[in-house]
């Protein structure tokens, strides 16, 4: 669906790009994140370490694209995520397999939950 093609690619540039406007737009208000450390993050969590000036993505690349709609106001977005940056001086390198629901709210579609989890093979 192309619709939610868009999302995924806006949502992902928005973190690229430090773009906290989109990530606003994009996450519902009741919005959360489960870490793959089991951490559940709210929307406002999310958005102040987007806003964070310690936080940077340096390399970010994702695939293994599958989109499964759910009728015509719900869908679940999966792919793999790897990358690395830092966050409050710690240096990262992930690699996770993310589970996103996203939801048609008032004719827009915006994500209401995320999951990742580690990969290992």
């Amino acid at each position: 669906m192309l619709e939610l093609d868009d999302l995924r690619k806006r949502w992902f540039q928005a973190w690229i790009k430090k773009d906290v406007a989109t990530v606003e737009r994009l996450a519902a208000d009741d919005y959360v994140y489960v870490a793959p450390n089991g951490v559940i993050m709210d929307r406002q969590a999310i958005l102040r370490i987007i806003r964070s000036p310690s936080y940077r993505l340096d390399r970010s690349t994702r695939s293994e694209f599958v989109v499964r709609t759910l009728g015509d106001n719900a869908a679940i977005l999966r792919h793999r995520w790897r990358g690395g940056g830092s966050f409050e001086g710690t240096a990262f390198t992930d690699d996770h397999r993310c589970v996103m629901v996203c939801e048609k709210q008032a004719g827009t579609w915006r994500i209401v939950f995320e999951q990742c989890s580690l990969y290992s093979q």
